[in-house]
């Protein structure tokens, strides 16, 4: 089974520099090896990022590896989408910081709609977990358009393909009230669901048909996290 997830890029890096370049500074993705050569310390994209969100996606991944073919991305408002074990050099640039507009002037300047295509093309995913927030899904153009698998995703979409899953501070409350594990606030809670579900489906029998019973009954898991958001 072919698992593709997406992560979203983090202001909390495992190395930072004065001299880091700005949004301003990057014009286009293909100057990223340039400012790679210019720090004297190297990360890969899977390493430089330490926020919540990337620390337990890092560790599912690793986990889900164990009983899948999976394959990792990190969407970048720096330099675009960029695979797990790319050189990533420190930089100050986030999509939050950005009116829609000039996101989405922004993402195509990176080529992010264009690459996302292409990745799930040559993937072939049989699953994919989009870990991003609203504005790092409109980074990517017509996500939720021609899917060829289940996607699992966080915001609401009318194609028939996705599992829209509700990450807003109730969900992550009552994920915390039930003491599933650590919960890491809105953003972190889409890294810790995965690497939550990673955790049960190891312990099954067989992983690989525990995971397809939760994707065939995703109805199931959406009421009862809906039913605890409803609970004063």
């Amino acid at each position: 089974m072919k698992i593709l997830v997406f992560a979203s890029c983090s202001k909390r890096k495992s190395i930072s520099y004065p001299t880091e370049p700005k949004c301003k500074d990057i014009v286009m993705k293909e100057m990223k090896d340039s400012f790679v050569d210019r720090f004297p310390e190297k990360r890969t994209a899977r390493d430089l990022y330490r926020g919540s969100l990337n620390i337990s996606i890092n560790s599912a991944v690793t986990q889900l590896r164990d009983f899948f073919d999976v394959s990792f991305y990190i969407v970048s408002a720096g330099f675009g989408i960029v695979e797990e074990n790319e050189f990533v050099p420190p930089y100050n640039c986030s999509f939050s910081q950005m009116n829609n507009e000039d996101l989405i002037e922004r993402a195509r300047a990176l080529r992010i709609p264009e690459d996302f295509q292409e990745i799930v093309e040559k993937e072939k995913p049989d699953l994919m977990y989009l870990a991003l927030s609203k504005t790092y899904l409109t980074a990517l153009g017509d996500w939720d358009t021609d899917l060829p698998c289940a996607t699992i995703a966080f915001t609401e979409s009318t194609s028939k393909k996705v599992i829209t899953l509700p990450a807003d501070n109730i969900a992550v409350q009552e994920a915390s009230r039930l003491g599933l594990g650590p919960i890491h606030g809105v953003v972190g809670y889409k890294g810790d669901l995965l690497l939550l579900t990673t955790r049960f489906v190891k312990n099954q029998k067989n992983p690989e048909k525990a995971l397809l019973e939760i994707l065939e009954t995703p109805e199931d898991l959406i009421q009862m996290l809906d039913m605890l958001r409803k609970i004063d």
